[in-house]
């Protein structure tokens, strides 16, 4: 999360790069901020039209504290093994925090 409270995440199957401006709450927005860098999770997310390439994250997807904790570790295995890998408008995205 930058100083202006916005976070730029890649989308995993695309590699396409959005910027997150605007959380559903402060609960969303919290957990988003306390992920490690290189987490994979998976979002629902809304365009915010007026703003270029802002986006609105309206759902953290089956998101719970101990299933953020798993895929930040097998995240990290996958990345030591392989390297990190890398959807539109209204959807379900699994992005790279």
């Amino acid at each position: 999360m930058n100083d202006h409270g916005a976070m730029t995440v890649r989308i995993e199957a695309s590699c396409e790069v959005r910027h997150l401006v605007e959380f559903a709450d402060e609960t969303v927005e919290k957990t988003l901020t306390e992920l490690p860098a290189g987490a994979t999770v998976p979002l629902q997310m809304e365009s915010v039209g007026a703003r270029g390439n802002a986006w609105r994250v309206t759902e953290l997807v089956g998101v719970t504290t101990e299933a953020m904790a798993n895929a930040a570790a097998h995240d990290d295995e996958l990345r030591q093994r392989r390297g990190s890998e890398t959807e539109h408008r209204e959807s379900t995205e699994h992005v790279e925090v």
